[in-house]
């Protein structure tokens, strides 16, 4: 997997955009692959601005710890059949160096396992020859592993029974060894070809590559018995015997599987408490994916991030401890990501992170495409509110306005529709306000959760305040936060209507010095958390 560049969890415009063009900028700039990704939805303002320009939604990245998936590598499986002879097993695990092969059927879904050494048992297992029903072998099995051709012909799929009888002695003791359908491996002796024959033998193997007389012909045809003959001694021929038997019979059905989205962490574990040599990976379907090993665990390597517009933990995508932060592109505050080894920061005390990313295209001298610059455009005025939002700056302006030039649309115009998209609460429930825009702080002694909704249509949101209050209260309890905090941003009259939900109202009557009544307080001219809501109440406690 290429470099994620990632937002925030429950991403606004801006995390979103900045990802996409970030990731598009660093393609660019390496020629190597960068993901564009999302660990949250997309706010109806966001899935507008994609449509409006036609780009694909990043894709979504809940956990950035190293799964089962990431240990597999581009190849495919080398898999065989279950009715593949061993022998031949075990020659492709030689020239492919491998200790052990999956067993599949005709649809890649996994059957068993079998190893070099379920191989090496059965070849020292002599007493396997005694019993060839057991072992499953066919007149196929040995013709395709040997090799040579038959003499009096059979159906391929013919089993052998009995046991085998290598017919090296005096003719009379070999006849008393032998039992009704027997296989008799001998060379080109006749008369101990024909005294196996009306022994009662059920297959008569002929070694060296040798044929048989008219007499034996004819005696093994009207008997109905088939006879081969095979390119090997008597004696390899007796020792592939019982390798020509399908893996089927040999092959282990318990086997520790994986499946590719379980954390490596977690195959880790497995792993030291089976101590198994392999372990395939299926999905849900038993289909074969791949086959790992305690390598693939020594081998495996972080995944690689660049975050895009936090850089803070408890706002950052789950698991980030456990990959490798490259970069971080970010406007707010420093908080508490940290990394093992220095890399490139880049914050600036602008209105957009996109508005960074823009200064970088300028920098390396690349013009980004319409539809990009059309995204950059876009988080800018959402971010900045239209320009009205205190933490706006002359150059988040001139940026947006180079941008629209390229994008080719009028910001007034682009702006009103992308708010209008974004700020209707038809149809959306209580849960989903409240998440549209939900960041959690530690400040001070306090870990507060606050919300943000930026909207057009306030008396919607006034009338349902008494739910958004008890839902609000519901997320405290569960988040186990001190204070919630929802702002109902009017973006036209540049106020904000604070829900506020816990005991411990005190912070935000001495922050804003206003009254918190009915679980409410209006701060007039307040629409932005980064610069107007985080900073008093983060001085007040202390922070």
């Amino acid at each position: 997997m290429g470099v994620i560049v990632i937002g925030h969890r429950s991403p606004d415009t801006d995390s979103i955009c900045s990802a996409i063009s970030y990731a598009y900028l660093k393609e660019k700039l390496t020629g190597r692959e960068y993901i564009a990704a999302r660990c949250g939805n997309l706010k109806p303002e966001t899935e507008f601005v994609l449509r409006h320009f036609n780009v694909e939604a990043p894709r979504v990245i809940c956990d950035v710890r190293s799964r089962v998936a990431d240990m597999l590598g581009g190849q495919a499986p080398v898999a065989i059949s279950p009715d593949t002879p061993i022998r031949e097993v075990g020659i492709l695990a030689r020239d492919k160096n491998i200790k052990s092969l999956p067993v599949v059927d005709e649809r890649n879904r996994l059957l068993g396992i079998i190893t070099l050494g379920d191989i090496a048992q059965r070849y020292l297992n002599l007493d396997e020859l005694n019993d060839l029903d057991r072992m499953g072998l066919t007149i196929g099995g040995i013709l395709r592993t040997m090799g040579g051709r038959f003499l009096v012909p059979a159906p391929l799929d013919t089993k052998l029974r009995g046991k085998a009888i290598i017919g090296a002695m005096h003719v009379e003791t070999m006849v008393q060894r032998i039992g009704e359908g027997d296989t008799v491996v001998t060379g080109d002796r006749e008369n101990a070809q024909l005294a196996a024959l009306e022994a009662g033998a059920g297959c008569l193997i002929v070694t060296g590559g040798l044929s048989i007389s008219e007499r034996v012909e004819k005696s093994a045809r009207q008997k109905g018995i088939p006879v081969l003959t095979v390119p090997y001694d008597t004696f390899n021929a007796a020792r592939l015997l019982g390798l020509s038997a399908p893996v089927s019979t040999i092959m282990r059905q318990d086997m520790v599987c994986f499946q590719p989205d379980e954390f490596a962490d977690d195959a880790r574990k497995v792993m030291l408490e089976t101590r198994f040599r392999n372990y395939p990976v299926i999905d849900h379907e038993k289909k074969l994916l791949g086959v790992i090993s305690r390598y693939h665990l020594l081998a495996l390597q972080r995944k690689k991030v660049i975050l895009v517009d936090h850089n803070e933990k408890s706002q950052a995508v789950a698991g980030l401890d456990q990959a490798q932060v490259l970069e971080v592109i970010d406007h707010h505050r420093i908080g508490d990501v940290q990394t093992g080894e220095p890399i490139y920061f880049r914050g600036e005390p602008v209105g957009c992170t996109s508005t960074i990313i823009a200064a970088m295209y300028e920098e390396n001298e690349i013009e980004p495409p319409k539809e990009i610059a059309g995204l950059m455009t876009a988080a800018i005025l959402s971010d900045t509110v239209l320009f009205k939002s205190p933490t706006c700056t002359a150059r988040d302006r001139r940026t947006a306005e180079k941008l629209a030039k390229i994008a080719g649309v009028d910001l007034q115009d682009f702006g009103l529709k992308l708010f209008t998209a974004g700020s209707s609460l038809e149809g959306r429930t209580p849960e989903e306000i409240i998440f549209q825009d939900f960041k959690e702080f530690h400040l001070g002694p306090l870990k507060l959760g606050i919300g943000q909704v930026e909207t057009m249509d306030y008396d919607g949101v006034t009338r349902m305040q008494e739910t958004l209050l008890e839902e609000m209260e519901s997320i405290r309890k569960k988040k186990d936060l001190d204070l919630a905090l929802l702002m109902l941003t009017d973006i036209i009259k540049e106020g904000t209507r604070l829900l506020v939900a816990g005991e411990k109202k005190e912070p935000v009557e001495k922050a804003f010095g206003v009254p918190v009544q009915e679980q409410s307080a209006y701060l007039p001219g307040v629409i932005s958390r980064k610069k107007q809501v985080v900073p008093p109440l983060s001085a007040y406690l202390g922070t």
